[in-house]
């Protein structure tokens, strides 16, 4: 495979970090902007060379990718009034139409999907994350380190304003104009949580970054004396950028958020030690990162986030969160097997949420039952698939009898996606644009081929010969990467 080049990177680097900064990209206009751009991607993909663009995807995702962008167009497919009306779940819709529609002012065809209009603005807002799946896969390995970099700085500038928001006050220029998040850390972002999910998403990679730097650092400043300071520096900006994430992280006050970043910080420690690359350092990072943090949010005042766990409070939040559970899976059966339609929750759910609360209720708050309701049956095949791919997938990295340090990346983006999968278990943060982008994104650095074994054990062999020795762990040159891989 032959990767893109600095011109594709920029510009898809660029578009990435551009995501989260109106609103997560929740909105029409940036979100329209953004599927014109992904659209843009996969037609530069797929006209790089007549065989196509796709890489090679692992056949659980392939599948389930294949069944998450055919069936929503399936429920569109018109269908005869008779036929419509027989699915389940339509005798309430049609007894409307009965009774308040004049005769022949309504089509004799009707689609599975409740709300069509729905569902094809959420088969477009799936474009994005799928052209930041694929295009990343393109990218050389030296560019995956830069983007990862670069999200990295990206995510603790974030977090900065994050802290900025908290300290100053209401009439602050720092929220951005977002009325409803005086007190906590949003970021660019609307909700809470949902900045909070990208930061928890983060952290473990910027965890990555710095083994990766260190061990890779060590290999620099052997082939290039005085390089030292300049390592160090690195060390420094990313370390920084941890601490910056993890005491925001506190301070966006998201019990969901910081429960899942201890999970993901967890398993850095673990798999980034028993890593084939893996540094005995990835527990003193973690451990020093986590001190650093509390004792910084310690001096700044740890009252109102313990609040947030106290069991009176979890209970009633709890509570709320479990009734609106209750009624999507209310909502999913009547609707099984065929689903009211991809993304129609907001307008289907009125219909069940008597007993729950009298606001407006439009997301389930649990992606997981929130896709059952809408695509019935074909949801538990694509979770299940998805879930398998990402299980087989960090198998593989953490079993490889050669270890790189390009590895160590993409076992940190692995662990990195781990948070945001628990978080959807709880709240709906993946539908925001820029979350999805940024999780889509991590999933092709961990899927990424990485730096190909043939090309480097011929050039050992030629060393050999020669009597001249390369830098330890660096790759081939790939064809138009402009420098050797990591």
């Amino acid at each position: 495979m032959e990767p893109a080049g600095s011109t594709f990177f920029y510009s898809f680097a660029f578009v990435l970090l551009l995501a989260p900064l109106y609103k997560g990209g929740n909105r029409p206009l940036p979100l329209l902007l953004l599927e014109l751009t992904a659209i843009g991607f996969l037609l530069v993909l797929a006209l790089r060379r007549p065989g196509g663009a796709i890489p090679a995807l692992p056949r659980p995702l392939t599948i389930a990718l294949a069944v998450m962008l055919g069936y929503p167009l399936l429920q569109l497919v018109p269908l005869p009034d008779a036929l419509w009306r027989a699915l389940p779940g339509r005798a309430d819709y049609a007894a409307v139409l009965e009774r308040f529609a004049a005769p022949g002012s309504y089509p004799a065809t009707g689609a599975i999907s409740v709300v069509p209009a729905a569902t094809e603005y959420g088969w477009l807002a799936l474009l994005p994350p799928l052209a930041c799946l694929v295009s990343v896969q393109w990218l050389a390995p030296i560019h995956v380190v830069r983007l990862l970099s670069a999200m990295a700085v990206f995510t603790g500038v974030e977090a900065l304003l994050g802290l900025l928001q908290v300290g100053a006050g209401g009439d602050s220029i720092f929220y951005l104009r977002n009325t409803d998040a005086y007190g906590m850390a949003t970021g660019t972002f609307v909700n809470r949580d949902h900045f909070a999910a990208m930061l928890a998403m983060m952290l473990p990679v910027i965890v990555g970054l710095l083994v990766f730097n260190i061990r890779h650092g060590r290999h620099e400043s052997r082939r290039r004396r005085g390089t030292e300071a300049n390592i160090l520096s690195q060390r420094v900006l990313v370390f920084a950028s941890a601490v910056l994430v993890l005491l925001c992280l506190l301070f966006t006050f998201s019990r969901s958020g910081i429960s899942t970043a201890l999970v993901g910080l967890a398993f850095s420690s673990i798999l980034l030690v028993r890593a084939p690359s893996g540094l005995r350092h990835a527990n003193l990072i973690v451990a020093a990162l986590i001190v650093v943090g509390v004792a910084l949010a310690a001096l700044i005042g740890l009252g109102a986030i313990v609040e947030k766990f106290e069991p009176d409070q979890l209970l009633l939040h709890g509570g709320t969160r479990f009734a609106i559970y209750a009624a999507t899976l209310r909502a999913a059966v009547e609707f099984l097997p065929f689903g009211s339609g991809l993304s129609t929750f907001a307008s289907v759910f009125p219909r069940f949420q008597a007993d729950v609360m009298g606001g407006y209720v439009d997301y389930a708050h649990n992606d997981y039952l929130q896709l059952f309701m809408e695509v019935g049956l074909a949801a538990p095949v694509i979770v299940a698939l998805l879930l398998a791919a990402y299980g087989t997938r960090m198998s593989e990295l953490l079993q490889r009898e050669r270890g790189r340090s390009f590895t160590l990346l993409q076992i940190a983006a692995g662990v990195g996606l781990l948070p945001a999968i628990l978080h959807s278990g709880f709240d709906f943060a993946l539908h925001m644009p820029a979350n999805a982008m940024w999780f889509a994104t991590l999933a092709g650095v961990m899927l990424h081929p990485g730096v190909p074994d043939k090309p480097r054990q011929t050039r050992k062999r030629r060393e050999s010969a020669t009597g001249t020795a390369g830098p330890p762990d660096a790759g081939p040159v790939a064809s138009g990467a402009g420098q050797p891989p990591p």
